[in-house]
Order: structure tokens, then C-alpha cells, then sequence
């Protein structure tokens, strides 16, 4: 339990400055599509819970678990000891199962964008919903509020595009702007021990890094994205234009 005692709570948070963030955020990768991430479901609240608690070393008492849960609360009580057998079956798997490597969590997200197309071709791009420091997912598994923190995230909320990247967005992000957010992240760590007051409710975070983060139009094309080499198997392409 309590994790982020090995990495330093004082700095989990902490993003890279703003000169590195800008050039982060300006060197994103042409990325190729990838069809089956794209058609991937979004994750489940008890897949992050899971999540949550196999990285704050937490094994909890599954029955209890199911018990709090919405679900066998709103079941007639003779359903509910073959339904709590069933999860508890079910949630214990999928504990021992996880991997921090191996296994990412997906999110969509619907969000608000500004694009900018400059005279010298070039192009910024502002995803909004970015914008709240930090930005954060909330769950609730298992009596413990979660907040699922991608790192880093807010270097994205700014986008600085070159002139091939700006021809990609201009083509094909609606014209008030609306998208959906893909994003794909691998939980690193959680704190079960000492939650943290955000929108002024305790929450207990769980931070991941982000696989691959990209915007995406109502026809399924991929208007921008950018993937992290240290969870893909083979390098990516830069020369790769990012759709269908």
C-alpha cells in the first residue's frame, strides 16, 4: 500500500517545465492508424478499480467489495449470494491478471476543440477540456472515490501543428469543433493511504502514463494523435500520416 511513497508524492504530479512541455507538445508524431484500438470499448469502473487497487498493493475482501457495489444492492436477496459468488469469481481473476505493463486502461471522452490555421500553413489546436489542473477521472470501486490521472496530460491541451498536420485537422474536425478524446494509459501507481482534495471531495489517485492520446472525428478518422514509444512493440513510423 501506498505507493507513491517509492516514487515521491511531492512529485507525481509534477509536469515537465513549460519550455520542455512546449517542445513536447510541438515534436507530436505523425501517427499511423491503429484499427483496433480504435474499435476498442471504453474501460469499465471496475476494470480502473481493479486497477487501482492491484497498484496500491490493496487484496481486498472481494465480498465486501461486491457488497457496496449498486449492483447487489439493487438485486432481490435470494440473487444476491449467487451474484456476489459469480463477481467475487470474477474480480479476484482479474487482480491477479493485471499487469502494469501489459495492461491499459481506454477512455472516450467528448471534447470541445479550437483550431487555428496560421498563413505560413502552420496550425494550433486547443483541446479544452484539458484545461483543469490537474485533470482527472473520477471513479468510485470498492468504497474508495478514485481519481485516475493521466501524466502529463496538460502538454496536450496546446498543440502546435506543422503544415501536414494542420492539412490533417483542417480535413477532417468538425467545424464547431467537436471530437472524441481516445486516450489509452497504463496505471504506474496509486496511493490507497492518503487521498487528495480535488472539486473539494477526497480522492484516492491512481496516476498512469498515457500510451497513445488522439482525437477522433464522427466517421472514426483519426484527426491527431500521438503514441508513446515505450508501450508500443515497434517503433513508430514518423513519416505515417495519422487516418484511415
Amino acid at each position: 500500500m501506498g505507493l507513491f511513497r517509492n516514487l515521491g508524492i511531492g512529485c507525481f504530479l509534477v509536469i515537465f517545465s513549460f519550455i520542455a512541455g512546449t517542445s513536447y507538445a510541438q515534436s507530436t508524431e505523425r501517427v499511423s492508424y491503429d484499427r483496433q484500438l480504435m474499435a476498442r470499448k471504453p474501460s469499465t469502473n471496475d476494470e480502473v478499480g481493479l486497477a487501482f487497487l492491484k497498484m496500491a498493493n490493496n487484496f481486498p475482501d472481494f465480498n465486501k467489495v461486491v457488497e457496496l457495489s449498486d449492483a447487489y444492492k439493487a438485486l432481490d436477496p435470494l440473487a444476491q449470494k449467487d451474484f456476489q459468488a459469480k463477481m467475487v469469481s470474477q474480480y479476484q481473476a482479474s487482480y491477479l491478471q493485471f499487469s502494469p505493463r501489459k495492461s491499459d486502461l481506454i477512455f472516450r471522452l467528448n471534447v470541445q476543440t479550437m483550431f487555428q490555421k496560421n498563413a505560413d500553413g502552420t496550425g494550433i489546436l486547443k483541446i479544452k477540456t484539458i484545461e483543469d489542473d490537474p485533470f482527472y477521472l473520477p471513479f468510485f470501486f470498492g468504497g474508495y472515490a478514485i481519481a485516475m490521472i493521466p501524466k502529463d496530460i496538460e502538454i496536450f491541451k496546446e498543440l502546435h501543428l506543422d503544415p501536414i498536420e494542420t492539412d490533417i485537422v483542417y480535413s477532417r474536425l468538425a467545424l464547431n469543433g467537436n471530437a472524441t478524446l481516445l486516450l489509452q494509459v497504463y496505471p504506474v501507481a496509486a496511493d490507497d493511504e492518503k487521498p487528495m482534495t480535488l472539486d473539494n471531495i477526497p480522492q484516492y489517485p491512481l496516476l498512469a502514463d498515457i500510451g497513445y492520446i488522439g482525437l477522433v472525428n464522427k466517421r472514426a478518422e483519426q484527426i491527431w494523435a500521438w503514441k508513446n514509444e515505450k508501450y508500443t512493440q515497434k517503433k513508430t513510423n514518423l513519416n505515417a500520416l495519422g487516418g484511415k
